[in-house]
């Protein structure tokens, strides 16, 4: 991927005009000014260190700071987010903190901006993680989602449609419960501010995956991911499923 694409004042304005979700290394030393960096944390989920010949789906990119390592790590790489703000699922609790068109923007124009600045060759549709099918992305050799099905009413419904696209192998990371690890159950927080729903323990995570149709689960790790402020984040766990 090439960083010169841009000219550094119009580059600089183009990212300080909309709001990031990652932080991410666009070359000429400019970086983007996310609301995580997860660039310390990229040890926990345990990437493949070459990724050649590989073709990665990345579910829910956001900004594309993950689509955007896939890449660099050589993988043939599709991303995918919703086609609007309004398509999250929203409950009836939800106090609309962005109108269309500001959530549409901060849906896409980052993750375009980054793109151009990279000269990257991702792929992106904008597509709902329940409306995933070969039919609709084709098969992957691996399949990313991260920190999504925080954000589902139904986080089984919505691996189902992972599983249905991964060739090889999946990687889910999302938040998880420390209370009672073993147990299979899930927090329910729909009802504080109706933008997220689920937070399973470890051992209803890897049921779910289960439930959807995975037949090798596999615990890789779970640590915080602060802010990029400091500000403490939340606790993620990953895993790998076949």
């Amino acid at each position: 991927m090439r960083s010169d694409k841009l000219p550094d004042a119009d580059l600089i304005a183009r990212i300080n005009s909309v709001d990031w979700y990652h932080t991410i290394k666009l070359g000429q030393g400019i970086t983007t000014p996310g609301q995580y960096d997860h660039q310390p944390y990229l040890h926990y989920y345990r990437f493949p260190d070459s990724l050649r010949d590989t073709t990665v789906l990345d579910v829910g990119a956001a900004s594309g700071f993950f689509s955007f390592e896939f890449e660099r790590r050589g993988a043939q790489v599709t991303a995918t987010d919703l086609p609007n703000w309004f398509d999250h699922d929203f409950g009836a609790n939800y106090m609309p903190d962005q109108t269309l068109e500001t959530g549409n923007t901060y849906l896409h124009q980052p993750f375009e901006i980054a793109k151009e600045a990279l000269g990257s060759q991702v792929h992106r549709q904008a597509l709902n993680i329940y409306d995933l099918s070969p039919n609709m992305v084709g098969m992957f050799d691996l399949v990313f989602c991260g920190s999504l099905l925080i954000h589902l009413t139904d986080p089984i419904r919505g691996l189902t449609k992972l599983a249905s696209v991964t060739k090889h192998k999946a990687i889910i990371a999302t938040l998880v419960s420390v209370d009672e690890a073993e147990r299979s159950i899930a927090h329910m927080i729909g009802h504080q501010r109706g933008d997220g729903w689920w937070i399973p323990t470890r051992a209803c995570l890897e049921l779910m995956a289960v439930c959807a149709g995975f037949v090798g689960i596999e615990w890789v790790s779970e640590f915080r991911i602060d802010q990029r402020d400091g500000s403490p984040g939340p606790y993620h766990g990953v895993i790998t499923c076949v």
